[in-house]
């Protein structure tokens, strides 16, 4: 059986790369794609400026790729918070978002299947975050529970961090939601909940583990914004930067 501090589970857009400008890429030809049009683009600067500025303005609250739907149907103002954000949200149909999501990951494989390297270079570590897993890897402690698909969690590892070895990717097609999987974990190895860390950096995602004792980290660094932060204060998530990681992992 594994004890205490054997486990960490890490997010990965906003918590381990920075991938801002492969979404907004991404985010753009999928909708291009559910227009059925073709005015896709393949490197930010192609990126009009309009639609840029909606991009960056709700990029920080999306966890899941249908949620960039907000981005082209929501009537969401200039610095939009946490509530306007769910409002638009909610206001989209189901199905629209089912679509979309299908179609983004199907033009993200596209960009790879066509230019691997340009996909791969659009995305950016964050300081010391690589060596960090590989201290967790090297301790057979790191699980990846991500909206990201596995495929290009791997692809992306393989190409910056070769020897770091994980445990278990949970995407979206591998359980519902970041507390069933951090659930899974649990159950899987014998433990108790406080016994796994998850650091993420959308404080949404750490109500329901925090709820069911997990032992929970909101990353500073990544996409937290500052009604996250105030948030997390309120709740009494710990708030942690890239300094604080190490000793909140136990390694």
């Amino acid at each position: 059986m594994l004890t205490k501090n054997q486990i960490v589970a890490f997010d990965v857009d906003g918590v381990i790369f920075d991938s801002t400008e492969e979404c907004l890429i991404i985010a753009w030809n999928a909708h291009q794609n559910l227009l059925g049009k073709d005015n896709r683009i393949y490197h930010p600067s192609e990126a009009e400026v309009d639609y840029d500025k909606r991009f960056r303005s709700v990029r920080n609250y999306v966890r899941s790729m249908d949620e960039y739907l907000v981005i082209f149907y929501g009537n969401i103002g200039e610095n939009p918070d946490q509530k306007d954000f769910e409002k638009c949200l909610h206001s989209i149909d189901e199905n629209l978002k089912a679509q979309y999501t299908d179609s983004f990951y199907e033009e993200r494989n596209e960009f790879k299947s066509r230019s691997y390297e340009d996909w791969i270079r659009l995305h950016y570590p964050y300081d010391n975050i690589l060596k960090i897993l590989e201290l967790c890897s090297e301790n057979k402690m790191l699980y990846m529970i991500t909206g990201k698909d596995e495929g290009s969690v791997r692809d992306l590892l393989q190409y910056y961090a070769p020897k770091v070895e994980v445990e278990k990717i949970y995407d979206k097609y591998a359980v519902e939601n970041k507390l069933i999987a951090l659930k899974k974990i649990a159950e899987d190895h014998g433990i108790q909940n406080n016994e796994i860390r998850f650091i993420d950096d959308n404080v949404t995602h750490l109500f329901e583990p925090q709820k069911n004792n997990f032992n929970i980290g909101l990353a500073k660094w990544g996409y937290a914004m500052p009604d996250h932060l105030a948030e997390a204060k309120i709740r009494k998530i710990p708030i942690l930067s890239l300094n604080d990681l190490e000793s909140f992992i136990g390694i």
